[in-house]
């Protein structure tokens, strides 16, 4: 197994989310069989609230199981291939 060059640090919170313009979280269940996914708004949880701590708490609504990811839904951060509009990559190029 490869070594790590970094050890990981914190699990990001919705504040961090949030400051990267993310208000919703991404859930997918990890039953093969099912493999639902959905988008929940995160806005009435506090911003201290850690994202990888919503797994522990949810199930999936289509076949029930237990074993969910849930992760930032990224598709909605400002940049995104959905939000593109003709704006430069990176600053200063025109």
């Amino acid at each position: 197994m490869a070594q790590r060059k970094h050890e990981p640090g914190p699990p990001m919170d919705l504040a961090n989310m949030r400051r990267q313009g993310v208000r919703g979280l991404a859930v997918y269940c990890l039953n093969q069989s099912c493999r639902h996914q959905t988008v929940i708004s995160a806005d009435d949880y506090p911003d201290d609230t850690e994202v990888p701590s919503f797994a522990l708490r949810m199930k999936c609504s289509k076949c029930g199981g237990q074993r969910v990811d849930v992760r930032p839904n990224w598709n909605e951060a400002p940049g995104t291939v959905e939000d593109w509009s003709g704006r430069p990559a990176m600053p200063g190029d025109e």
